[in-house]
Order: C-alpha cells, then sequence, then structure tokens
C-alpha cells in the first residue's frame, strides 16, 4: 500500500531549511539570523563572521546533508538489491573497500589533487566497486544470489579491508598523515569546502536520475528473483546498475566523510514506514530524510562538545545501533 507523498517531501524540504537554519548559528563564533541573512545575500568576504558563515559553516553543512543523502539513497539501493532489510553499505564491505581505497591516498600520496581532480573520491569509488563486486560473487551460487551468504561474505570481506586500512594507517609515513586518516576514520564532515562538495553532489543527482529510470523494475525485483525473471525483468541488468549506483554514492562520500554508519540501514525502512514499499517518490524521500538526518547528527555534535564537536559517527552509532537490536529482534 502507497501513501501520499507530497505532504512527507514538503515536511521533509522544512526541516532542511530549518536544520540548515539553526546549523548556521551553531558554533563557536557567535552569530545570529540578521547576520546569516546578509551573509547570503550580500557576502562580504572582508567581514570575518560572513567568512565563517559561507567559507566554513554552509559548506560543512551542505556536505552533511549530500553525505545523508547519498548514504540512505545507497542502502536503499543495497537492501533492494538483495531483498533484505539488514543490508546497507557497511554490512556489505562497500563503505569498508571504499575507506581502504580513501586511506591509500592518504597515507601515500604527496598531492591529493592530480590534474584538478581530487583523487580519495576516486580511489574510494574504486575499492567500494571492487569490494561489493567480490562480495557479489561470494553471495552468487549457481548463478543465484542467496541474500543471506552475501551479508555473510559482506562482513567478511568488510573486516579485511578494515584490518588493511588499519595496517595502512600504521604504515603512514608521518605523524601529519597518521593525524589525519585517524580523524578521517572517526567520521566528520571537517573536509567541507566549496571545491569538494561537487562530487557528493554529482552522484546523488546521477544516482537519482538513473534510478527514477529503472524504478518499475527495481519495485519488481522486491518480489523475488525468479518472479521479476518471469514478469520480464533483467535481474542481473538490473542489480549491476544497483551495485555501481550504490558503489559510487558510498565511495563519495567515504571518502570525504569518513566511514559514518548507520544511515543507509535506518533511513529505507523509515521511508517505507511512511510511503509503503512501491511509492514512486521511496528513492527522493530516503535522501531528503537521510540528509536531516545527518544534518541534526552534526548538530548534536556540535552542541554536546563545543566548539569542535564531536566526531559525527559516534553520534549516528547512538541511534543505529538501538535500531540495529530493534531490526534483529523483529527478524527473529
Amino acid at each position: 500500500m502507497t501513501r501520499p507523498a507530497l505532504p512527507w517531501i514538503l515536511a521533509s524540504l522544512l526541516l532542511t531549511v530549518v536544520l540548515l537554519a539553526v546549523g548556521l548559528r551553531v558554533g563557536s563564533y557567535e552569530t545570529d539570523y540578521a547576520l546569516i541573512s546578509r551573509a547570503l545575500l550580500h557576502y562580504n568576504p572582508q567581514d570575518p563572521a560572513q567568512l565563517v558563515l559561507v567559507e566554513l559553516r554552509l559548506p560543512r553543512l551542505l556536505l552533511a546533508l549530500l553525505a545523508g543523502g547519498g548514504l540512505a539513497f545507497s542502502g536503499y539501493l543495497m537492501q533492494a538489491m538483495v531483498n533484505n532489510p539488514m543490508a546497507d553499505p557497511y554490512l556489505l564491505g562497500t563503505a569498508s573497500g571504499g575507506a581502504l581505497g580513501a586511506i591509500l591516498t592518504f597515507a601515500f600520496l604527496p598531492n591529493l589533487v592530480v590534474a584538478g581532480i581530487y583523487l580519495p573520491p576516486v580511489a574510494a569509488l574504486i575499492g567500494a566497486l571492487g569490494t561489493t563486486l567480490v562480495v557479489v560473487v561470494l553471495g552468487t551460487r549457481r548463478g543465484q544470489l542467496i541474500p543471506s551468504q552475501m551479508l555473510l561474505a559482506g562482513i567478511a570481506i568488510g573486516s579485511l579491508m578494515t584490518a588493511l586500512g588499519g595496517l595502512l594507517t600504521f604504515l603512514a609515513s608521518s605523524q601529519e598523515k597518521l593525524r589525519t586518516i585517524t580523524f578521517w576514520a572517526m567520521g566528520g564532515f571537517e573536509k567541507a569546502s566549496w571545491a569538494v562538495l561537487p562530487y557528493p553532489a554529482l552522484a546523488l543527482v546521477l544516482g537519482l536520475l538513473v534510478m527514477m529510470a529503472v524504478q518499475k523494475d527495481l519495485n519488481i525485483l522486491l518480489l523475488g528473483e525468479e518472479r521479476a525473471q518471469a514478469l520480464g525483468v533483467e535481474v542481473a541488468r538490473t542489480r549491476w546498475i544497483l551495485l555501481l549506483i550504490s558503489s559510487l554514492l558510498t565511495g563519495c562520500v567515504v571518502a570525504l566523510c569518513g566511514p559514518v554508519g548507520f544511515v543507509g540501514l535506518m533511513v529505507p525502512h523509515i521511508t517505507r514506514w511512511a510511503l509503503g514499499v512501491t511509492n514512486r517518490a521511496n528513492m527522493l524521500l530516503c535522501a531528503l530524510i537521510g540528509g536531516n538526518f545527518l544534518l541534526l547528527c552534526d548538530l548534536l555534535a556540535r552542541l554536546l562538545y563545543p566548539p569542535a564537536g564531536l566526531p559525527v559517527g559516534l553520534v549516528t552509532a547512538l541511534f543505529g545501533v538501538p535500531f540495529f537490536v530493534y531490526l534483529l529482534r523483529k527478524q527473529s
């Protein structure tokens, strides 16, 4: 059963505006809404307060919004791909593979920008795609994907990628690189800048457009592989598209924000509860709710430990672990 999507989308957009406005006020530099309006409408880089708002706080909030949307959407696609509500980019090893790719660039490359391209998202995409491909192969038996086997393979391969990432961190050649990797591994938005925002934005927009084009096949796939094939869906092709898009989203987010967990696990469940399983607006609402969730977590992180703020990965875990336990009990 599907439900009207417009009220939920409008409410999510309104919440986004509210969280952005509140987020712009919170920080070590005292601001008010009048100053925020002046900074956004008539930006003066000579004013230190406006400089903080436009060059530091606003990119951080937009990165949180895009990262939450990307992780939530990726989780939605992965749960559809394996038809299992427990799947997410972390349980399937995708995020761990992306993290390993990013750590390789942080630890061993002297220059992270080559020919105007910021390399960590590229390396993270390769790592995420490669890891997920290995997990899919291990989770396939006689040409058929076995969701439970794929989840177990994801946990095992993800653990291996995490161990390799720890080894590379240990072998980092300087204290500065070690510090960079350590802070990145806790999850956060300290790397936010206008220069890096196009990467997750392009990945999210591209993913939404592609998946909206094949949404009918995606909904049929939820009925199960055999039924989908009987109804004319090219299951292998659809799963490859899901794999590529989810890896692209996860790789970009992990490279810039570190391993921020549980967003891709929680938000798709909230979306399906709000709109039903096959609503055409599910993917858009999932991205909006995911973005708002990380905006809220970032705000709580800065309020709980001012002025620097807690690593946002710790805050998402406070919500995600109880939700995960709830899902386990519900499944059993």
